[in-house]
C-alpha cells in the first residue's frame, strides 16, 4: 500500500486542472462562440464584479487610494468601502502595470489565480489534517464546486425556487471574496500546524506565519477576516477545553497568532472610523439582538457536529484529537457568524457569509468528519473507500458542470453585448482620454444601456452620469443616488409608464435606486417589506413633479460630454436635445457615440 503521508503531484493537479476549467468555462464560452470577434471584455461572473473592476481600472490610471470612479472624483475626504479594503485592488493593479494589462485582461487573468490557489489552499488544509493525500484531492472537487449548493443558491435554488441570488461559483468573485479566500484556508493550515507542532520554535514561525496572513485577510474583505476571527476563537477555546496538557505552549502560539491579528484589526477600525458617512447608506447596516439559528450552514453545522459527538461517544475517535477539533471549529463557526449580533447588536448583510465563506467551512468540516469516520473503522485502506471517495470527487465534478455550463448558457447573450460595448469603450480611453479638472473631478459620459453604464469605469477614467454602483463607495447617499437617477431615466427618454413597468417586473436596479438595497433584494438585509401600490405611485408622482421642474442646474451638474446609445435603436433623446447639440456621431458596432455640447 502506498504511504498516505507521501505527497502525490497526480491528486495536486488532477483536482485543481478540473477546477480551473469550471471557473473558466464561461470565459472559454465567450471566446469560442466570438473567436477573432472578442473585444477584450472578462466575463463577470457575480453583479458586483464590475464595481471591484473599476476600482482596479482607477488605480491602474494611477489615481489615489482614496477616489471614488462611479462619481469621478479623486482625493476624496473619506475612507470608500474599496480603499479600506485595498490589498486587492492594488495587488492586481500593481500586476497589471508590470505586464502591460488592461483592467480586463488581469481579471480574467485573476480568474484562473483563483481557481488554482483555492484549490491548492483546501488540498493542503485538508492532506494536512488527514495525510490522505487522494482523499484530499477528492475534497478540493467536494468543497469548491458543491459550495453554491450547500449555500442553496445556484442551479439548485433555481432548480427548486425558479430563482436565486448568485449563480456559478460565489468563492471566485473577483476580487472579493476571491483575492482573500484562499488565504482564509491557509490561515487555517497554519494555525492547525501550530497548536500540532511539537517543536517550539517551528510552533511559534507557524503562529507568526497565521497571524501575518490574517494581516493581508483584514484588508482584503470584511467578511473573510472576521469570519477568520470568529473560526480562531472558536478553535482555540476548543483546543485549550480539550488539549489541558499543552495548554501553556498553545497559549503562548495563539496569543502570537492573536497579537499579529489585533495588530492590523486596529488601523481597520481606525480607517473605518474615517469613512465617507455616505457608504453606511449602502451597507444595511441592521439593529438587532435577535437570534438566527436556522441559517442552512448551521443546520449542516449541526449535522456534523452531532456526527462527531456520536463518533467520540462510541469511542472510535478521541475528543481531544486535532482533527476532531477542527472539524469541530469549522462545523460551528456558523453560529458565531450569524448571531455575533446578540452581543454586538449590529447585523450586517449576514448572506454574505452564507455564500462566500460559512458554506466552504460546513464542506470541510464534513469532509474531515467522513475521513474521521472512515479512519475509525479501519476502511481507509480499502478498494470499497478508495471507490467511495471516486465516486464522491466524480458527483462534485459533475454538479460542478452543471453550475457552470448553466452560467455560460444562460449569461452568454449578455456576456457578448458586454464584449460588443468595448469598441466604444476602447475608443473613448484610447482616442478621447478623460482628463480630470483642477478640483479632480472627472468628465460624464451616459449610456442609455445599464449595462454599458455600468461597465464604463472598468475600461476608461470617465464617470457614468448613473449606473447601479453608482452610490457603492459611498460619495452619494440614497437622495442624490435617486436623483441621478431620475436624470439618467429623463436624458435616456423613459417616461412614466416605463418606470412603473421596471417597478412591477421588478428590476433590481431600478427597485434599489428607488427604494434602496434592502427593499429591492431582501436577502442582503434592511426591511425587506414589500413595495406598495401607494409607494410605487408615489416614486412616479416624484419623478413627473422632477421633470416638470427640470433646469439648467439639473441638466448641467454634471455636465455630459458623450451619450452611448444602440446604433440600431436609439431612444427618444428629445429631453437631451433641449439642453445639448449631438455632433454626427460614430458607430462602434452595435453602439453608436455622440459628442455633446451645451445649448
Amino acid at each position: 500500500m502506498k504511504n498516505p503521508s507521501r505527497l502525490s503531484l497526480f491528486c495536486v493537479l488532477v483536482p485543481t486542472l478540473i477546477v480551473v476549467f469550471l471557473a473558466t468555462l464561461p470565459q472559454l464560452n465567450v471566446w469560442l462562440v466570438k473567436g477573432s470577434a472578442w473585444q477584450g471584455a472578462y466575463v463577470a461572473s457575480n453583479y458586483d464584479e464590475v464595481a471591484y473592476s473599476a476600482y482596479t481600472n482607477s488605480i491602474i490610471d494611477g489615481r489615489p487610494r482614496k477616489n471614488d470612479p462611479f462619481v469621478g472624483r479623486d482625493n476624496v475626504e473619506g475612507e470608500t468601502l474599496f480603499s479600506i479594503q485595498f490589498v486587492p485592488a492594488l495587488v492586481t493593479a500593481w500586476t497589471a502595470k508590470l505586464l502591460g494589462m488592461s483592467t480586463s485582461s488581469v481579471f480574467i487573468l485573476l480568474n484562473f489565480l483563483i481557481a488554482i490557489f483555492s484549490s491548492l489552499a483546501i488540498f493542503f488544509l485538508i492532506h494536512g489534517v488527514t495525510g490522505d493525500d487522494r482523499f484530499a484531492a477528492a475534497g478540493v472537487v467536494v468543497v469548491l464546486l458543491f459550495g453554491t449548493a450547500v449555500a442553496f443558491q445556484g442551479e439548485l435554488r433555481h432548480m427548486v425556487l425558479g430563482n436565486y441570488l448568485c449563480d456559478f461559483f460565489p468563492f471566485l468573485r473577483r476580487y472579493q471574496p476571491g483575492f482573500a479566500f484562499p488565504l482564509f484556508f491557509v490561515f487555517c493550515l497554519f494555525v492547525y500546524r501550530s497548536l500540532t507542532s511539537e517543536e517550539g520554535r517551528l510552533g511559534v514561525i507557524y503562529a507568526a506565519i497565521a497571524g501575518g496572513v490574517f494581516c493581508v485577510i483584514v484588508f482584503s474583505y470584511f467578511f473573510l477576516w472576521t469570519a477568520a476571527a470568529a473560526w480562531l476563537g472558536v478553535f482555540a477555546l476548543l483546543w485549550l477545553l480539550f488539549r489541558p496538557e499543552f495548554r501553556g505552549r498553545s497559549l503562548v502560539r495563539i496569543c502570537v497568532t492573536g497579537a499579529l491579528a489585533l495588530a492590523a484589526i486596529v488601523p481597520f477600525f481606525v480607517l473605518l472610523a474615517g469613512r465617507e458617512k455616505k457608504m453606511d447608506d449602502v451597507q444595511l447596516l441592521d439593529l438587532t439582538r435577535a437570534p438566527n439559528l436556522f441559517e442552512l450552514p448551521e443546520i449542516l453545522g449541526t449535522i456534523v457536529v452531532i456526527g462527531l459527538v456520536w463518533l467520540v461517544r462510541k469511542g472510535r475517535v478521541n475528543s481531544n484529537s486535532p482533527a476532531v477539533l477542527i472539524a469541530a471549529a469549522f462545523a460551528m463557526t456558523s453560529f458565531v457568524l450569524f448571531n455575533q449580533q446578540v452581543l454586538t447588536g449590529r447585523s450586517l448583510q449576514p448572506v454574505h457569509y452564507e455564500i462566500f465563506i460559512a458554506n466552504y467551512m460546513i464542506l470541510t468540516a464534513a469532509m474531515i468528519l467522513l475521513w474521521l469516520f472512515a479512519s475509525s473503522t479501519g476502511e481507509l485502506s480499502s478498494p470499497k473507500w478508495r471507490r467511495a471517495v471516486v465516486y464522491l470527487g466524480v458527483a462534485a465534478v459533475i454538479w460542478g458542470f452543471v453550475e457552470s455550463s448553466a452560467t455560460a448558457r444562460r449569461n452568454a447573450g449578455y456576456e457578448g453585448l458586454r464584449d460588443d460595448s468595448m469598441a466604444v469603450l476602447k475608443y473613448l480611453h484610447d482616442s478621447e482620454p478623460a482628463r480630470p479638472s483642477a478640483a479632480g473631478e472627472y468628465p460624464t459620459v451616459l449610456s442609455t444601456n445599464l449595462m454599458v453604464a455600468d461597465f464604463i469605469p472598468t475600461v476608461t477614467s470617465y464617470r457614468s452620469l448613473w449606473n447601479p454602483h453608482t452610490n457603492s463607495a459611498g460619495g452619494v447617499d440614497q437622495k442624490e443616488n435617486r436623483e441621478l437617477f431620475y436624470r439618467f431615466m429623463y436624458f435616456s427618454g423613459f417616461g412614466e409608464a416605463d418606470l412603473a413597468r421596471a417597478i412591477d417586473e421588478p428590476l433590481y436596479e431600478v427597485v434599489a435606486a428607488l427604494f434602496g438595497g434592502g427593499r429591492a433584494l431582501p436577502e442582503l438585509g434592511g426591511s425587506g417589506e414589500k413595495i406598495t401600490a401607494r409607494e410605487k405611485q408615489a416614486e412616479i408622482a416624484k419623478y413627473r413633479d422632477y421633470v416638470s421642474k427640470f433646469d439648467a442646474a439639473h441638466a448641467y451638474s454634471p455636465e455630459l460630454k458623450f451619450i452611448i446609445v444602440p446604433a440600431e435603436a436609439e431612444p427618444d433623446l428629445a429631453n437631451l436635445d433641449r439642453w445639448y447639440r449631438r455632433d454626427g456621431g460614430q458607430t462602434f458596432g452595435l453602439f453608436r457615440l455622440y459628442r455633446l455640447t451645451r445649448r
